[in-house]
């Protein structure tokens, strides 16, 4: 009771924070016993506290509702705990059975905080999600906002548990298992047309892309909610090759700013007069997939010649794609 008190009215929230950041920071080795100490010490609703707070002029909440709210935050540090180690688990088969991976320990901190945090961002309705000030309102960000952690920590720890659910749709339906072998070489007899290389290019891009840097830590946190039939380990080594070896993707996640538009808005005005609007933003999004098929990434260091090569191309291409659209302007124009 003395630590409770001491820990609720002595010690300042900044301290806390900076605790947790060593119980989960890059190079320690089990973060989950420092919260199960913290569950077995009745002091985890503390550092972690997860009911609303009382405003002035509330009603008091009667020992019952009190007796309900503590119930229901233990199981949820459970659930918490239960994916953390799971998730501590996995990264350790694969660092331990797929030793050649390359890994950036400066994120272990945050694919930890996203673990333990799942079920509380699980709270958050996804009407609240997309909804700014309901979501600074949620008890997911009432609670980063409680441990101090830095405004930069708490995107890349949300960037981390919005691409959970893509990255599992995506390997339960949305991904042929056949077609990743056969890309990875790994397939006898089958080698993947140009066409459908280029489309599982795209496919990856578009679930990979909204989650950017942290891409491998929500790959991880995915994996690690699904069965232990799932062969993880292999599925995660094997994603990763493709992504970073066989696709080429890596720069491309990694700068938020890639790829840049090869075309701008005054060369798309010059072969669709007057174009604007939606019909403007799907030219726009049309662009960005025929670069990203065609590993047209890094256009700033191409020379002119190959810029104009694949402007040409790239014209060709979207006058094919919106030639309705193009003579309707035209019509228009002349009117």
């Amino acid at each position: 009771d003395r630590v409770r008190y001491a820990l609720q009215y002595k010690v300042s929230r900044e301290a806390i924070g900076a605790a947790i950041d060593e119980i989960f920071r890059a190079r320690v080795r089990d973060p989950k016993r420092g919260i199960q100490l913290l569950m077995t010490t009745n002091l985890i609703d503390v550092v972690f506290p997860l009911e609303a707070q009382q405003q002035d002029g509330d009603e008091p909440l009667s020992i019952y509702a009190i007796q309900q709210n503590q119930v229901k935050s233990m199981a949820i540090y459970s659930i918490g705990l239960e994916i953390l180690t799971r998730t501590q688990s996995l990264v350790t088969r694969i660092f331990i059975q797929k030793p050649e991976l390359e890994w950036d320990i400066s994120k272990r901190r945050l694919l930890w905080y996203a673990a333990f945090f799942k079920p509380v961002y699980g709270m958050m309705s996804s009407r609240n999600a997309s909804r700014r000030g309901k979501r600074q309102e949620s008890v997911f960000y009432q609670l980063l906002d409680a441990l101090k952690r830095p405004k930069t920590d708490m995107q890349l720890i949300e960037s981390i548990l919005k691409g959970v659910d893509p990255l599992r749709k995506m390997i339960a339906e949305g991904i042929d298992v056949d077609i990743v072998q056969a890309a990875l070489g790994s397939s006898e007899g089958r080698h993947l047309k140009w066409e459908e290389l280029s489309d599982l290019r795209w496919k990856l891009y578009k679930t990979l892309k909204p989650i950017g840097t942290m891409w491998k830590e929500s790959l991880l946190l995915a994996l690690a909610s699904f069965p232990n039939s799932i062969d993880n380990v292999n599925t995660y080594h094997e994603l990763v090759c493709l992504v970073e070896d066989k696709l080429h993707l890596k720069e491309i996640l990694d700068d938020k700013n890639k790829p840049r538009p090869l075309l701008n808005g005054t060369q798309i005005q010059e072969f669709i007069p007057g174009v604007g609007g939606r019909a403007f933003r799907h030219i726009i999004e049309s662009m960005e997939e025929w670069q990203v098929k065609n590993i047209c990434d890094d256009v700033d260091h191409i020379s002119d010649f190959e810029r104009s090569q694949l402007e040409g191309e790239l014209i060709e291409y979207l006058g094919t794609a919106f030639a309705e659209y193009e003579e309707s302007m035209r019509i228009t124009a002349t009117k």
